[in-house]
């Protein structure tokens, strides 16, 4: 009978944890149903779960795809530069509300981020690595290499797109885009060489910091039937304290441009126009220097609205003769309606035009060299 207890006792133990293991087991295929694995833009193998809440998103120009899916309720936490877009708090005023652990890129105040508890972290490379380090916080990165161009932007909001299986969405934006650079092409085949006005971007207070050939910007001034004037300028590789892509050139090398066409990100024309520096500049002498619009974020970046905007505000700028027949007010109204589901009042389209919503908290020209970001004031109603 001695003989008899220990072997019961050993057969229910074994019997315990053969159980054990079956619920371990059982517990594992229920987190596997739950999750699903994606690859995301840097090539890397990511678990997400299958049904998405809580999510952080952080960068500047992607902020704005949820609202193009319509999954802005699924932000838990944002990049700074979000939540003080005057725009994007009068389109939804919960941003206003969230976290923004991110700052600007590299910048990432880790233990906001865990308290705002998201599922997985969307987000490029420098920011994704400082949360990987940091945390267990999944990350899904959003590009490999930023070229900010329109097949790029293309492929960052379908790839966002199906992160939340908005493909149809993501596919709207997409052929609105295609679509504008269709018209913009056929409206401008026959144009003359002699006829693509050469244009400057100015940016920073000091207007002389620029993108260069082979970037996005170069991309979207051939698409308004123009010249880049620093074509010859490569600014390709990262610069200390400077945007990727961006490049800071000298008057005198901007005298010897001549652009017909200036577009600057900070002031006013009338500051060029009175600035002896800049009297020989043809642009200055025949009073075409343009202040750059900014809506939800200032169009001089890579987001999907600029993408689509700039061009085509460009066009009519350089080619007027062209797009008689095109009110660029009615179509930023067009874009925000049918992308943003938003009805955009004329106050804010005056806002947009003018550069407001980048000035309204310092504008985001300081991000080439300090990091600012934007804001503004709200306004406007959701469309149903």
């Amino acid at each position: 009978m001695k003989k008899i207890v220990p072997f019961l006792v050993c057969s229910l133990l074994v019997l315990s944890l053969f159980a054990g293991c079956i619920g371990q087991g059982t517990d594992t295929k229920t987190v596997t149903e739950d999750t699903r694995t994606i690859v995301d833009m840097a090539g890397r193998t990511v678990t997400i779960p299958k049904n998405i809440e809580r999510v952080a998103i952080f960068g500047g120009p992607i902020g704005q795809v949820p609202y193009i899916l319509g999954v802005e309720d699924k932000l838990c936490a944002v990049s700074k530069g979000h939540k003080t877009s005057a725009l994007l708090a009068a389109m939804d005023p919960r941003i206003t509300t969230l976290p923004a652990p991110r700052t600007v890129n590299g910048v990432i105040n880790i233990e906001e981020l865990l308290a705002s508890n998201p599922q997985f972290v969307l987000a490029g490379d420098i920011d994704g690595e400082i949360v990987t380090k940091n945390t267990n916080i999944p990350v899904v990165q959003f590009f490999a290499t930023s070229d900010g161009n329109f097949a790029q932007t293309k492929r960052e909001v379908t790839f966002v797109g199906e992160i939340f299986e908005r493909p149809e969405k993501a596919k709207k934006f997409c052929d609105y885009l295609d679509n504008t650079l269709k018209f913009l092409d056929e409206r401008l085949a026959d144009l003359p060489e002699e006829e693509r006005l050469v244009v400057f971007n100015g940016f920073d207070s000091n207007h002389l910091v620029t993108y260069g050939t082979g970037s996005y910007m170069e991309e979207r001034i051939e698409a308004a039937g123009c010249l880049n004037a620093a074509s010859d300028v490569s600014t390709a590789g990262k610069k200390e304290g400077i945007h990727a892509g961006l490049d800071q050139v000298s008057m005198e090398q901007l005298i010897a441009w001549n652009p017909d066409i200036v577009v600057i990100d900070f002031g006013t024309p009338e500051d060029l126009y009175n600035d002896p520096k800049w009297a020989k500049v043809s642009a200055i002498q025949n009073k075409k220097v343009y202040r750059l619009p900014s809506a939800v974020f200032i169009w001089n970046r890579p987001s999907a609205e600029s993408a689509v905007l700039h061009p085509l505000w460009l066009a009519t700028i350089a080619h007027p003769d062209r797009f008689q027949d095109v009110n660029i007010r009615t179509e930023i109204k067009k874009f925000y309606r049918e992308i943003f589901e938003y009805e955009l009042s004329e106050e804010q389209v005056d806002k947009i035009l003018a550069g407001e919503y980048a000035t309204a908290v310092g504008g985001l020209s300081g991000g080439y060299s300090g990091g600012q970001q934007q804001g503004g004031q709200k306004d406007g109603n959701k469309s149903k």
